[in-house]
């Protein structure tokens, strides 16, 4: 894997991409800390495998790098991770089960606009198909960073809830190796929630 090419990756998407680790505190921030360290990237790191979320809920662009998906977030009022609905998310991947997941690269389908609801977001994008032309080919140049860190252009994609998948599908133009879990943050009971994700997640695992 190469160290050059993450590095540019961090350089152009570290304020919207991430990585599928987390510390006891929901963290990313120790694990990057190594990031110059070619063991990092060869035995930590699996960018051939994606979560795909539509887009963040702020602008990450005043947050550090790799955030995005952890507790490093700086918090809003009233909202700890404990509270963070994609720490269930973070947490199934950190089981032992789930191990395949570990270290995949995690990021959003559109860069450029922030918003906490869905419908919205997909109602601007039907009038401003100019925005979604600008993602697309930001998220083209990110799939082929990571395809340069890996040296392999094969991937997993897993989409975060319906909306991620429709629009990923409509960007790339094929359903191939595409995949979608329930969103962490869709309403219901706790428990149930973190099944649905990992029924999904088990059921891509047997398709690896």
């Amino acid at each position: 894997m190469s160290n050059k090419y993450f590095l540019q990756l961090e350089k152009e998407f570290g304020k919207y991409g991430s990585w599928a680790l987390w510390d006891k505190d929901g963290k990313i921030e120790p694990f990057v800390q190594i990031k110059n360290s070619v063991r990092f990237i060869k035995d930590s790191i699996n960018p051939n495998i994606v979560f795909m979320g539509l887009n963040a809920s702020r602008d990450l662009k005043k947050e550090i790098d790799w955030a995005n998906y952890h507790s490093d977030l700086k918090p809003k009022k009233g909202r700890t991770w404990k509270k963070a609905s994609c720490r269930r998310l973070a947490e199934i991947i950190q089981q032992k089960e789930f191990f395949p997941f570990r270290g995949a690269y995690m990021t959003d389908i559109i860069k450029t606009r922030y918003d906490s609801t869905s419908g919205k977001l997909k109602i601007f994008l039907k009038t401003h198909k100019s925005i979604l032309n600008k993602n697309k080919k930001l998220l083209e140049r990110e799939m082929k960073m990571l395809q340069k860190i890996s040296g392999s252009n094969k991937f997993v994609i897993i989409c975060i809830g319906d909306d991620s998948f429709e629009i990923t599908k409509q960007i790339l133009g094929t359903n191939e190796n595409l995949y979608k879990i329930p969103h962490y943050a869709m309403r219901g009971i706790d428990d149930e929630i973190r099944e649905k994700i990992q029924q999904g997640l088990i059921k891509i695992i047997k398709k690896l």
